[in-house]
């Protein structure tokens, strides 16, 4: 797989601060120094990036769409996790926590969605290889380093994993604001795959067809919902507190 490029000065310093992995930064020859440029190599040598030096044509065959500004950084592809290997860490656990994002499109919520579930101690966040955010910069930045910590695992079939999970002794509960039954009654415990779905359409009608049961959050005020993200640390939580009383 390709490795990923990251163009222009603002963006590889956001990268680098975010903590996404980069494998070397390259400059363009003759490219004049700044305060950019000044950061970039200072925390190039903070990470341990290696810093070449390269022809500007050739900078410039290697840009997507030319606005890297004499910088681009290169990133390994990222590196998922497979689902059976999550599955043989948990063992027969009695308490195991799953989030399945439903194709989460923007990079920011699947970032703090990581975020979240790592606080949480969930063991996996699940994601569809198609219709899904990007593994980048944005998402980094939001999973404030859970990235690094927590395993992505990417599936092509999203109700093949759920079917998988409930032969591995997982409730699958679908998040939907429709739903009759709220958080606080639902059984949010023990081995529990929480499926999120997407900003704009919610879940997919064959996945929510394959969970067990959908759970719905109160609304009190006059937004309808909470976003992915925030929906996702709320019932998260309500897991994790189910677990300390049991």
């Amino acid at each position: 797989t390709a490795s990923t490029l990251i163009e222009g000065r603002n963006a590889v310093i956001e990268a680098m601060r975010s903590g996404m992995p980069l494998t070397r930064i390259l400059l363009a020859e003759g490219v004049k120094d700044s305060d950019a440029t000044a950061e970039i190599e200072r925390l190039a040598r903070e990470h341990g990036v290696r810093v070449e030096r390269i022809a500007r044509r050739k900078l410039e065959a290697l840009s997507d769409h030319g606005s890297h500004q004499g910088v681009v950084a290169e990133a390994a592809p990222f590196s998922f996790a497979s689902l059976e290997a999550v599955l043989s860490r948990v063992g027969e656990a009695p308490q195991s926590l799953l989030i399945v994002l439903d194709h989460v499109t923007d990079p920011g919520n699947l970032g703090a969605v990581v975020r979240s579930a790592e606080v949480a101690g969930a063991h996996a966040v699940i994601v569809p290889s198609r219709r899904s955010a990007a593994v980048g910069p944005a998402a980094f930045k939001a999973s404030a380093g859970a990235l690094a910590h927590l395993p992505l695992v990417q599936e092509t079939n999203l109700v093949r994993v759920l079917e998988r999970l409930k032969e591995a002794g997982y409730w699958i509960a679908g998040a939907d604001g429709t739903a009759r039954q709220m958080a606080w009654d639902a059984p949010l415990e023990g081995r529990l795959a929480l499926v999120m779905g997407s900003e704009g359409s919610g879940l997919s009608r064959l996945v929510r067809e394959t969970c067990d049961f959908l759970v719905a959050l109160p609304v009190a005020g006059r937004v309808d919902s909470l976003n992915v993200a925030q929906a996702t640390s709320v019932l998260a939580f309500e897991w994790v507190r189910r677990g300390r009383s049991i």
